[in-house]
């Protein structure tokens, strides 16, 4: 068995698929070595057979269902696939080792924030980082946390490894990101300052500097930071929303609506996008389309505040009394929901009662 092993294995080494999946086919048949099915789906993803791939795990995860190399893999190709769902499943049984390769503990951390298991991917991440300690596995750790809203953990997780790593644009920028959220912005700007003088063609830091120019009010600044940020990644409707934000702010409602009609052609279910622009043509007095985009602003985020309310405005406008009042009921069970603990805190942008919508 070793030696067919190791034979297939040369096979796909050398890109002899097809040669490969011949001498693996009967050994993964067999059921008697996890290892003859790995190599079974490695080399049919290898010669592009994606689907032949995904089924071999599937048989091997069915036979060893604990087995944490199968249910990685497998994992992956679900991900891969846009299956998020079906990906945690199989690592229902994953448990972490000494032994543990990083690259299916990567995998396992990107299956657990892609399905929102936030505590289940920390703790790989931090299992990953203490085993295979580098900058790489300390930014996912960092990014788990920050996805928890942690930063002054991420903080100081990251400061004291700032002289450790200070070539390195990406920890820079996952720093000054905390320090954004902890409201530090000049220390955010002097880090991405640093960034994009490592590496000027990152989204994420011209993205991250157009916000915190913001911050400090400096307008100008941020646009130039947007459209550079725009220019290095078009399909980011994020990046077009908070554009539009500036603009806004500066009272330019022609060309806001502009960069929000950009913003959904980049992504036509980018609610806040949708729920801006009901904003604009309700203001100016076009009630019915507004309509149309608060509808899509609730279907592509149910939890949207301030959607319900300007839909109640809308309504109310539109003289559907009976449809603006459901619109109210439904603001207050969702302000409930988004603030269970009685938190007085504005949880959408609108801090209006609901019994002004007339």
């Amino acid at each position: 068995m070793r030696s067919l092993l190791g034979n297939a294995s040369g096979l796909i080494a050398q890109a002899h698929y097809n040669e490969a999946v011949g001498t693996l086919r009967p050994l993964a048949a067999l059921s008697c070595d996890p290892r003859a099915s790995l190599l079974l789906a490695a080399a049919y993803e290898a010669g592009g057979n994606v689907p032949e791939a995904t089924l071999a795990l599937e048989h091997a995860h069915s036979t060893w269902p604990s087995n944490d190399s199968i249910a990685a893999s497998l994992a992956r190709e679900y991900m891969n696939a846009g299956q998020a769902d079906k990906a945690v499943h199989v690592l229902t049984h994953f448990r972490v080792t000494a032994t543990t390769p990083p690259q299916e503990m990567e995998e396992a951390v990107l299956v657990y924030l892609a399905a929102r298991q936030l505590v289940s991917a920390q703790a790989v991440a931090e299992a990953d980082y203490k085993t295979y300690p580098s900058v790489h596995t300390l930014l996912m750790l960092a990014n788990t946390l920050q996805l928890e809203g942690r930063y002054p953990d991420v903080n100081r997780l990251l400061v004291p490894k700032r002289s450790e790593y200070s070539d390195s644009a990406e920890f820079l920028i996952t720093l000054a990101e905390s320090e954004f959220d902890a409201g530090l912005y000049p220390a955010a700007r002097e880090d991405l300052q640093h960034s994009i003088a490592l590496d000027g063609n990152l989204y994420q830091a011209h993205y991250l500097m157009a916000n915190t120019l913001f911050k400090l009010s400096d307008a100008d600044g941020a646009i130039s930071e947007y459209h550079l940020a725009i220019k290095l990644a078009p399909n980011q409707a994020r990046t077009y929303y908070q554009l539009a934000m500036v603009l806004r702010s500066r009272q330019d409602e022609t060309e806001e609506q502009h960069v929000l009609e950009q913003a959904l052609a980049a992504d036509d279910h980018y609610a806040p996008a949708h729920c801006e622009m009901g904003r604009i043509l309700l203001e100016d007095h076009h009630p019915t389309d507004a309509v149309a985009h608060l509808n899509a602003a609730i279907q592509y985020n149910p939890r949207s505040e301030e959607a319900y309310y300007l839909l109640a405005r809308a309504y109310s406008g539109l003289g559907e009394k009976d449809k603006s009042a459901d619109m109210v009921k439904r603001l207050m069970a969702i302000r409930k929901t988004n603030r269970p603990t009685g938190d007085s805190k504005n949880g959408g942008r609108s801090s209006a009662s609901p019994d002004t919508v007339q």
